[in-house]
């Protein structure tokens, strides 16, 4: 029903734009584009929801076809769509039926008009708060920038996260230099959809628990040079209420929480850079008791690495559902480092390395999640055709046999494929 409303207001600004640039002599300019991607997936002993146990195998291949379009109607009025077609074939390792699966949507449909430094975009559009940590998606709702002076600048954003769930962010930043700059963030989250009683249904087995809340979160993200080192990070705090209820009994929290993410990077030649990176993120050993900490956000995306995070050791994709920024409920502290080698313009390649802890258990090794190693390598054959090739290995510290009572093998993951954009 949204994306129907979304496409009417989406066509009726098209023909209002057209019937305005007919008026003004513009002519309408217009884009198609189209990306085309080929993945090949191997994953084993990954997170199975189904039983919170950690064997879950999975070969599967994904084909998408991503075409696009954009409209210039004027130096102010434009608008921009973007479709999505996947085919979705996996292969079940416990020889039961494979999976095949077609899905075509709307990811994008907005229109944009811009003029005397300010921009609003309105429609299903993409949306990340944090750099993507707190909230990253394509949802239906409004964005407006100010951004005149090119130094100065705020941006606001209000839309629709799930199904009945919403969202409001505040920007405003600064431009010291290129690629520096200084932004204060503010949102604002309501659960509608008892999205973060969904989290908390392991706590409860057959019981069903609902439950709604309201998360606020503030922080500060930069990026900056120091001399020769880039510097860029992020610092959330989360606080706000939470209700859950399970039919016998109400329990009211109120939450404090943080999330933070520091870089340093170093260009060691033109082409070869190292950085040194730690993420953390605040967990809570009692969280159906008292004061939450628990880091906990709608839809984000987390690239640290490839098998622990994005959602805990779940898929690449990003999980529809309020996620702990920690993964488990014991929160994360995770150093790291990267190294990024680029010999020339066709050929590009990453080694992250990164050690895994409970938040309260930095560089305990007796009690720590363990250490995750990913490599990604690409290579561009021909202008915008790329072959990527990505392996990650995850070695399982004692946290799961202290914590269950089990020690699960160790996480691997297989990647390759090819994406062609025309």
């Amino acid at each position: 029903m949204v994306t129907q409303i979304i496409r009417r207001f989406f066509l009726t600004a098209v023909f209002f734009a057209v019937c305005f640039a007919a008026d003004d002599g513009y002519a309408v300019e217009y884009r198609w584009g189209a990306e085309i991607f080929e993945g090949l997936f191997r994953e084993d002993n990954f997170t199975d929801t189904s039983t919170a146990t950690v064997d879950y195998d999975e070969t599967y291949n994904i084909v998408g076809v991503y075409p696009d379009l954009y409209l210039g109607f004027s130096d102010h009025f434009k608008a921009f769509a973007l479709a999505e077609v996947e085919w979705f074939y996996s292969w079940d390792t416990d020889n039961t039926a494979d999976e095949s699966d077609v899905d075509a949507t709307l990811a994008d449909i907005f229109v944009n008009f811009s003029a005397a430094g300010a921009s609003f975009d309105a429609g299903l559009q993409p949306f990340d708060i944090g750099g993507g940590m707190v909230f990253y998606g394509d949802e239906p709702g409004i964005s407006i920038q100010y951004d005149e002076s090119r130094r100065f600048y705020l941006k606001g954003n209000g839309f629709r996260v799930f199904d009945h769930s919403s969202m409001a962010t505040f920007v405003m930043g600064y431009r010291p230099g290129f690629l520096e700059s200084v932004e204060l963030i503010g949102a604002w989250y309501r659960d509608a959809d008892d999205a973060i009683a969904e989290l908390y249904q392991p706590f409860y087995g057959d019981t069903v628990v609902t439950g709604k809340g309201r998360l606020f979160y503030g922080g500060l993200q930069a990026a900056f040079f120091i001399g020769d080192f880039y510097v860029s990070g992020l610092a959330m705090q989360q606080f706000g209420t939470v209700e859950l209820d399970d039919g016998a009994e109400r329990l009211d929290f109120s939450v404090s929480a943080y999330l933070m993410d520091l870089e340093v990077s170093y260009n060691i030649s033109g082409q070869l850079t190292m950085s040194g990176f730690f993420f953390a993120a605040s967990g809570d050993n009692h969280p159906t008791s008292g004061n939450l900490h628990g880091f906990m956000s709608p839809k984000p995306f987390n690239p640290t690495t490839s098998i622990f995070f994005n959602g805990g050791f779940e898929r690449y994709d990003v999980e529809e559902a309020v996620v702990l920024g920690g993964v488990t409920w014991d929160g994360v502290a995770a150093p790291g480092i990267r190294f990024e080698y680029q010999p020339n313009n066709r050929v590009s390649a990453e080694l992250v390395t990164a050690a895994l802890f409970p938040e309260d258990g930095l560089f305990d090794t007796g009690a720590w999640y363990g250490g995750e190693t990913d490599i990604r390598v690409s290579y561009e054959f021909y202008q915008n055709r790329q072959l990527f090739f990505e392996a990650g290995y995850l070695y399982q510290g004692d946290y799961f046999e202290k914590t269950y009572g089990y020690q699960p093998d160790n996480a691997t993951r297989l990647a390759g494929g090819l994406s062609f954009v025309f």
